[in-house]
């Protein structure tokens, strides 16, 4: 069984964990590494947002940026603070982030100013958002509710346009949950499937593994991705690796037997690790 996870959260980010207390349990688990890799979502608009005011109800830790500086400055004290903990340590401790891709000028120049100030081990793509107005607005997807339609549709196939994005930016080791969407009413397992079918021929095409998530498991029944979708990962030859998406020491390694299951039922043989 695999004895890791790259994609797991603290209490830096929206974790209910501190460093010390995710490594403490990746130990005792026996685990061989573990990678922490808290949210980065840097919008220059996020005030403005609709979802603003719930957002900054919801926590009192730094997910939400509306610029990098704050963001470098900050990472670079969490990476410093990781660092410090794994010292010592009979497991490795790698520190990354997952970081939500948004499409409007100037983003992508300013996140690679980012990853060159703080060097972070790795970063892993997963979008939770909506961006209207060409990327230059963010909506979470449960506000969804408050458009038509056809504004619903249109911002969908953009979600899963961008993820297409991000897999060809080449800036990071994996892509997360690529049908997260269908955790919001707006999107169900058997929507935008030829959208979704392009996100396969792209990590296909640019080389990029995505993982198999449990945290699917735990929130709706079903792993992220949906059956279909992952067998057609599989057939498609694109390495898998297993995360549990953990936002507390419970949920590290949760679910992880199910899965290892589910990939020898499919027959999956090609899986990665760092």
């Amino acid at each position: 069984m695999q004895k890791f996870s790259y994609h797991t959260h603290t209490n830096f980010s929206d974790g209910r964990n501190s460093i010390a207390e995710m490594i403490n349990h990746a130990e005792r688990l026996d685990w061989q590494e573990i990678g922490i890799s808290d949210h980065l979502i840097v919008h220059k608009n996020v005030r403005q947002s609709l979802s603003w005011p719930r957002w900054e109800k919801c926590t009192n830790t730094p997910v939400y940026y509306f610029d990098f500086k704050k963001a470098t400055d900050d990472f670079c004290r969490h990476k410093e603070a990781v660092h410090k903990e794994a010292k010592g340590r009979n497991i490795k401790v790698r520190v990354g982030a997952e970081v939500d891709y948004f499409v409007y000028d100037g983003w992508i120049e300013e996140f690679d100013e980012f990853r060159r100030k703080t060097e972070l081990d790795y970063y892993i793509s997963g979008n939770h958002y909506l961006q209207p107005n060409n990327g230059n607005d963010i909506l979470d997807m449960i506000e969804t509710t408050l458009l038509p339609p056809k504004e619903i549709e249109k911002l969908l196939k953009q979600h899963f346009n961008c993820i297409c994005q991000a897999i060809e930016s080449k800036k990071f080791l994996f892509i997360a949950h690529i049908d997260y969407a269908r955790n919001r009413a707006c999107c169900g397992d058997n929507d935008y499937i030829e959208e979704k079918r392009n996100i396969v021929k792209c990590l296909q095409k640019n080389k990029i593994f995505t993982e198999i998530n449990t945290k699917g498991l735990r929130k709706n029944k079903n792993f992220y991705p949906t059956n279909w979708l992952l067998k057609e990962i599989i057939s498609s030859d694109i390495p898998l690796i297993i995360s549990d998406d953990a936002h507390c020491t419970e949920e590290l390694g949760k679910n992880f037997l199910e899965a290892e299951q589910l990939l020898k039922n499919i027959n999956c043989k090609n899986r990665y690790n760092l």
